[in-house]
C-alpha cells in the first residue's frame, strides 16, 4: 500500500528470466542475421583488416557505429570497396540492438530482389507487397549490398519504394554499399546522402605501398633499365631524334625526384618509353615510396579474372588498389584488345586519377589525334588513336607533360 507499484502486475524473477529468454530468441529470429550473428563489436578488429582498409577511416566508422547501436536515430550509411569491413560493422550494429532487446531486421538487397521475383509466382502464398510491408515497418532496418548486381528499373523501383517510406517516416536505417555512389539510381542516391537525415561513413582502401616484389616491375627490367643505362644517342638516331631522347630523359629524372602531375611518353616500338618509366619506378622504390607498375593488357586480364568465384582478390579491391595508387605507371596504354568493357574500365581509371591529380606515368604507341597515315586497315587492324574522352584528358597540359619520342627501335 502507498507504493508506486500498488495495483500493478509484476512477474516473479523466474518468469522474468523465461520471458527474457523468449524475447531474445524472438528478436534473433526476427533479425534474419543467421550466420552473421557471429559478427559483433567484441570480435571486431579495432583497426580493421589493415591489408584492406585504411585504419583511421575504419576506427571513425566503428566508433560511430557503436554510438548508433546504442541510440539509433536517422540513417547510418557505410560506403567502401569489398573487404573493408562494412558488413561486419552493419551486422555488429544489428547484433548489439538485439542484445539491447531492440528489434532490427537485416536484409541483403540481392536476396530481397530474388524473393520478390519468386513471390510473383501465382502459387506462392507470400505476395511482393507483403514482403515489402514487413521490411518498411521494421523498427531498425539494415539494407546491405545496395546497388550490387544488375539493378534494373524494376529493382531500383523496389529499393526506392522501401527507402522512400523510411525516409518520409525518418525510420532508423543502416545502409551499406560497395558500388561507386555515382552509379546509384538518382532517387536512391538523393535519399541515402540526405545532409540532414544521414550520417555517411566512407571506408577507404588501405594505402597500397608495394616494394619491388609486388610493385609489378619485372626483376629483369628493374636490373637493366636505369637512368644511367639509358643512352640518349639512340641507335643511329638523327640529331632531332636525340634531342627528343635527351629532353625525355631530363623530364623523367625531374619527375622521379618529385612526382607531380602526369607524364605521357609517346613513341613507336623500342624508343625507350618503358625503359624511362621503369627508371622512374626504381628511383621511387629506392626512396621507399609506393609505386604500382602495370602493363595495360595484363592489367585488364587480371581485372577480368577477379570476377571468377575462385579469385583470391575481389574485382573491387583490385581496381581500387590500381585507381588510388600513390604513383601509377601504365605501360603500353592502347596495346590492349579494344572492347567496350576495356574502354569503360580504362576510362574510369583515367578519369579518377585525372580528377584527383594523382601522379601517373603513361607510355603509349597511340596518337592523341587521328592520323590516316598511321592507320592500318583490313584484317589485323588495331587501334591507332585514343577515344575522345581519354584523349581529352591526356591532352590537358595543366596536368599532363607530353613527351613525344621519335627515334629508331633500340632493340634492332
Amino acid at each position: 500500500m502507498g507504493t508506486p507499484e500498488f495495483g500493478t502486475v509484476a512477474p516473479c524473477e523466474c518468469q522474468e528470466r523465461v520471458w527474457g529468454a523468449n524475447v531474445g530468441a524472438s528478436l534473433r529470429r526476427y533479425s534474419q542475421l543467421g550466420s552473421l550473428e557471429r559478427l559483433t563489436f567484441a570480435n571486431l578488429e579495432e583497426r580493421g583488416r589493415v591489408e584492406h582498409v585504411e585504419s583511421a577511416s575504419f576506427r571513425s566508422a566503428a566508433d560511430a557505429a557503436r554510438a548508433f547501436s546504442t541510440d539509433p536515430q536517422g540513417w547510418f550509411v557505410l560506403l567502401g570497396p569489398s573487404g573493408t569491413g562494412k558488413t561486419h560493422l552493419a551486422a555488429a550494429m544489428a547484433n548489439q540492438l538485439v542484445e539491447n532487446e531492440k528489434a532490427a531486421l537485416y536484409v541483403s538487397v540481392p536476396e530481397l530482389l530474388d524473393h520478390l521475383r519468386a513471390a510473383f509466382d501465382g502459387e506462392n502464398e507470400i505476395t511482393p507487397d507483403s514482403i515489402i510491408s514487413q521490411i518498411v515497418m521494421a523498427p531498425v532496418l539494415v539494407l546491405d549490398d545496395i546497388g550490387v548486381g544488375t539493378m534494373t528499373n524494376w529493382a531500383n523501383e523496389k529499393v526506392d519504394r522501401i527507402l522512400s517510406y523510411r525516409f518520409n517516416g525518418r525510420a532508423p536505417t543502416i545502409l551499406v554499399t560497395s558500388v561507386d555512389e555515382a552509379t546509384l539510381d538518382e532517387r536512391i542516391r538523393t535519399r541515402m546522402f540526405d545532409m540532414i537525415l544521414s550520417q555517411v561513413h566512407r571506408l577507404e582502401s588501405a594505402r597500397y605501398a608495394p616494394g619491388l616484389e609486388d610493385s609489378g616491375v619485372p626483376k629483369a627490367l628493374y636490373d637493366s633499365m636505369t637512368f644511367g643505362l639509358f643512352t640518349p644517342r639512340g641507335r643511329s638516331a638523327s640529331p632531332a631524334d636525340q634531342d627528343t631522347l635527351r629532353f625525355s630523359l631530363d623530364a623523367c629524372k625531374a619527375f622521379a625526384d618529385e612526382p607531380q602531375g602526369w607524364l605521357l611518353l609517346m613513341g613507336g616500338t623500342g624508343t625507350g618509353k618503358t625503359h624511362l618509366s621503369v627508371a622512374i619506378a626504381r628511383e621511387r622504390i629506392a626512396l621507399g615510396e609506393s609505386v604500382l607498375f602495370r602493363f595495360v593488357p595484363d592489367l585488364l586480364d587480371h581485372l577480368r579474372r577477379a570476377y571468377a568465384p575462385n579469385s583470391t582478390v575481389s574485382y573491387d579491391t583490385l581496381f581500387e588498389q590500381v585507381k588510388t595508387a600513390d604513383l601509377l605507371i601504365l605501360d603500353d596504354l592502347g596495346g590492349e584488345s579494344s572492347s567496350p568493357w576495356a574502354e569503360e574500365k580504362l576510362y574510369q581509371l583515367i578519369v579518377y586519377r585525372h580528377n584527383n591529380r594523382l601522379p601517373t606515368v603513361i607510355t603509349t604507341r597511340l596518337l592523341l589525334d587521328s592520323d590516316s597515315t598511321n592507320s592500318s586497315s583490313g584484317r589485323g587492324r588495331r587501334q591507332t588513336t585514343f577515344t575522345d574522352a581519354i584523349a581529352s584528358r591526356l591532352k590537358d597540359q595543366r596536368v599532363v607533360t607530353i613527351l613525344p619520342i621519335s627515334a629508331p627501335d633500340y632493340r634492332e
